[in-house]
């Protein structure tokens, strides 16, 4: 098997001022470091395992099953899974925040950085799935720029590397690839993806880990290279009703996902592969059972309501559970409803305990539904 990472030798050149260097890495930097050069990805030919074979097509099936089932079950259910995913996919890299805090971010209250963080991970996912046509690089960009907050964002200049702190590139784990080599490795990733041969679960897992490996970004790749999985299987008409949130499975188990993409640097794929097709299989009998209990609440909901049919707090409902923490101005701009008919059925939904008023706050009061931010808890945790 040939590795997909090979490596050649560069000369650093550090920036600004050597002072913060120790005696060592001063003379560290007077050699050549190891930087990755890959081996294209483009026109390889996949060859699995018999198990893995059986457990590919276990998994499309299963995942078949479940995107037709879904189907006009409940029109909020794929917003909530696509929430799980970046809020999964944030604490990877270290960035966590309640359900809750990250949905009052999403309605401009203050939270913490990392709810903001997180908020903006939620904005790509849906930015980037909601894209049209074939997938580019600009498209890849644009989900970065998103996830960052920042515009002006591209394709790296820069080296970097993965390591301690402070250290050089000579002491790193892993050095990607040189500036040099970028757009290169970006369009041989792009051919990969633009396949029509392969079956999108193989081609997402493919993607992801050599993203990861080219690196292209100064910040956010492993959190894009996430995202980028999610684009292919949507982009490729294979789950048409879900996003699975893959990175619930991978965050419980950070060593088995750290192992594949190093044995992918080797040209041992069939690591990351299972690992997709793995956490596959373990979600799906909790999204299963997550639907029922959401499709379940929602009955109780509408059990406790009697109010004319055309009355806004039907729609109102689904919006809940979208977006379990609102306000006022929230609904207001969702259906262009004038203030006084939101403040009334928003009433009603107090009135029998659908959602709570947080804090004790008289003006510009927010809301939430704590049985939906107990049941996507419980998803992440469960």
């Amino acid at each position: 098997m040939k590795p997909f990472v090979t490596y050649e030798q560069r000369r650093y050149f550090a920036e600004g001022s050597l002072y913060y260097l120790s005696r060592r890495q001063r003379q560290l930097i007077e050699e050549p470091y190891l930087s990755a050069t890959l081996r294209d990805l483009s026109d390889i030919t996949i060859e699995l395992s018999e198990s893995t074979q059986s457990m590919l097509l276990e998994t499309i099936e299963s995942l078949s099953k479940l995107d037709g089932y879904v189907k006009d079950k409940l029109a909020a259910f794929p917003m909530l899974l696509l929430r799980t995913e970046a809020l999964s996919s944030s604490q990877i890299e270290h960035y966590s925040a309640s359900n809750r805090n990250v949905a009052l971010a999403q309605i401009n209250r203050k939270q913490s950085a990392e709810s903001v963080i997180i908020k903006s991970n939620l904005e790509s996912l849906i930015r980037g799935i909601s894209s049209k046509g074939r997938m580019n690089i600009d498209t890849i960009i644009d989900v970065n720029r998103t996830l960052l907050n920042d515009e002006h964002i591209g394709i790296r200049k820069r080296i970097n590397w993965i390591g301690k702190p402070h250290s050089v590139p000579h002491e790193a784990t892993y050095v990607p690839p040189h500036p040099d080599h970028l757009e290169q490795y970006m369009h041989q990733l792009i051919t990969f993806c633009n396949r029509q041969d392969i079956h999108p679960l193989l081609q997402a897992a493919f993607a992801h880990a050599y993203f990861e490996i080219i690196h292209p970004f100064e910040d956010g790749n492993g959190r894009t290279g996430r995202i980028l999985i999610q684009l292919i299987l949507k982009e490729k008409s294979f789950l048409e009703q879900l996003s699975m949130p893959f990175s619930v499975g991978i965050v419980k188990d950070q060593k088995d996902y750290i192992s594949a993409l190093d044995d992918f640097k080797l040209g041992l794929y069939e690591p990351m592969i299972i690992v997709i097709l793995t956490n596959a299989l373990g979600l799906i009998p909790k999204v299963y059972h997550t639907l029922e209990q959401l499709i379940a609440l929602k009955q109780s909901w509408l059990s406790q309501l009697n109010l004319r049919q055309d009355a806004l707090v039907w729609k109102m409902l689904d919006d809940i559970m979208v977006q379990p923490v609102f306000d006022v101005k929230y609904i207001k701009e969702k259906h262009k409803a004038n203030d006084q008919a939101v403040r009334n059925n928003i009433e009603a939904l107090v009135k029998v305990g659908i959602i709570q008023p947080i804090g004790d706050r008289k003006r510009d009061v927010a809301y939430e539904s704590k049985e939906v931010l107990k049941l996507l808890d419980r998803f992440m945790i469960d």
